[in-house]
């Protein structure tokens, strides 16, 4: 078995997508041009080991995507992360693996159905871990599988499933946590900046005014992070900039309008294409600031450094699924996705333990919004204790709601898609139940506002009710739409050398 590289020019940079026929023969591997390529081993990714020595399969400590050949059989590895992703089907005489979903599809002349009402629903599903995700995409072309957070072996014969490396790392104090946050972080800048790459990599920071990403920025400045991107304001347009995060920790900060991705052509396509939410559209944004970087990121903070989350094991369970919408989109500008709080995660009960100690006492300010890890790192760091964390805040775009429904030209371009695939769709009329629940949610959170701690259930439900009522009837057509559209940017492949002669199915195994 060996790889054969199909140089993409006109693909994102950092797709790929791998042809294996069964038996010992070639896997042909089609690839945009900043895909880094060796006899053994491809990668779009950084990690925490000598780049030149290719051992991103041996760690659970990996960002991006890539393939490793040895002993015979060829090992798919995906992030370290699950804001990532692995897709493979296995059609005919081929099996086929990409790190991009729109890529596979356009080889395999795949399609999902436009009348499937829940793959929002199916996707936001890896909320709930790695144990209870939903694994297959039906798709026109067959089954697609989605791997997150774990590997794929290859021998020829069938396609496994290969757990990350688990080593139990000591995390019996703040310093020692500490301490593997920080050496992770250096082991990994020395690995995207090394002179073995075709294209070296730089850091860059997002600092808000909250406590996640400021934290990263603040581990990472012994890493070598000098430059940090935050936006002006958040999803309710109330003022998040880091500014005054940053010149405590001296970066240098770019401040990005939070709506500028809507001045840019058909925005939202790559996002919703990823993972049927698209709420990530705002880092479009900054765009120009974002290749050749590796983005470091808070995604996943709430629960690995808060102190109210009861893990489930060592599954990885979040409270939402930020920052997975970035999957499709970093592979078109170029830049490798590092969201911190997963260095480690798997330990997180031990982070919990960290959160709760007493030696964590002054730096747990308040019981609704406390970070003990973060505020301790961050204060320790000459942040000021009012800089940040004060007050909950998101940027995140969501589609679902009316208010925040997709940009002018791509809602007629959508709405074109529309007519073509589902008649009708376009006319539907908001549901009847949409204006009492809006009424509903006023209600409940004007009644939660007399009393915020003891009536927070009722304030919580009122923003479930709201929701509903807000809830946009043809957002359950965005991803067919978004996925069709992000298709059209990989086209045909190259017409194989040689094809093998037909034999039986390749045979894929669970477990």
């Amino acid at each position: 078995m060996k790889l054969q590289y199909v140089p993409m020019a006109h693909w994102p940079p950092l797709a790929w997508l791998a042809r294996c026929p069964r038996g010992a023969g070639p896997v042909a591997v089609f690839h945009g041009p900043g895909v880094e390529t060796t006899e053994d081993w491809f990668c779009e990714a950084v990690w925490d080991g000598a780049f030149a020595d290719g051992d991103f399969d041996r760690t659970d400590l990996v960002f991006g995507s890539g393939a490793r050949l040895r002993g015979g059989a060829v090992t798919f590895v995906s992030a370290g992360s699950t804001v990532d992703r692995l897709q493979s089907l296995a059609a005919g005489d081929w099996l086929w693996v990409s790190n991009s979903l729109p890529c596979l599809l356009a080889a395999v002349d795949g399609a999902v159905d436009p009348a499937y009402p829940r793959y929002f629903a199916d996707f936001a599903s890896i909320r709930l871990g790695l144990a209870r995700y939903r694994r297959a995409l039906a798709t026109s072309a067959g089954s697609v599988r989605l791997t997150y957070f774990g590997n794929l072996v290859w021998d020829g014969a069938r396609l496994r499933d290969q757990s990350k490396p688990a080593p139990a790392r000591d995390f019996s104090s703040f310093a020692r946590y500490r301490e593997f946050l920080e050496s992770s972080l250096r082991q990994l800048a020395v690995n995207l900046a090394s002179t073995d790459r075709r294209r070296p990599y730089a850091l860059l920071g997002t600092i808000s005014s909250g406590y996640d990403s400021p934290t990263v920025a603040a581990l990472a400045r012994d890493a070598g992070l000098r430059d940090a991107i935050t936006f002006d304001r958040s999803t309710r347009g109330e003022p998040d900039s880091g500014a005054a995060i940053a010149a405590a920790l001296g970066i240098r900060l770019s401040v990005v309008p939070h709506d500028a991705w809507r001045v840019t052509a058909l925005p939202e396509i790559p996002f919703v294409a990823s993972d049927a939410k698209g709420e990530d559209v705002y880092f479009k944004g900054a765009e120009a600031a974002l290749a050749r970087r590796v983005l470091l990121t808070g995604f996943h903070g709430d629960l690995v450094w808060g102190r109210g989350f009861t893990p489930r094991g060592y599954d990885i369970v979040r409270g939402d699924q930020s920052g997975l919408s970035l999957s499709e989109y970093r592979l078109a500008v170029g830049f490798l996705h590092c969201p911190v709080p997963f260095l480690g995660v798997r330990q997180i009960a031990e982070t919990q333990r960290i959160s709760r100690s007493r030696e964590m006492a002054p730096w747990d300010v308040d019981a609704g919004y406390s970070r003990p890890i973060c505020r301790r790192i961050l204060e320790t760091a000459g942040v000021p204790r009012e800089a940040f964390g004060v007050r909950k805040q998101t940027a995140s775009v969501l589609f679902f709601e009316r208010g925040d429904f997709l940009s002018p030209p791509s809602l007629a371009d959508f709405r074109s898609w529309l007519e073509r695939h589902v008649p009708g769709a376009g006319e539907a009329a908001p549901g009847l139940w949409q204006a009492p629940a809006r009424a509903a949610e006023r209600l409940l959170d004007e009644a939660a506002r007399l009393s915020p701690h003891r009536l927070r259930l009722l304030q919580s439900l009122g923003t479930r009710i709201g929701a509903r009522g807000r809830r946009e009837p043809l957002f359950r057509y965005l991803f067919p739409w978004a996925l069709e559209r992000a298709r059209q940017r990989y086209g045909a492949l190259p017409e194989p050398r040689a094809r093998p002669e037909p034999r039986p199915s390749v045979g894929i195994v669970d477990g």
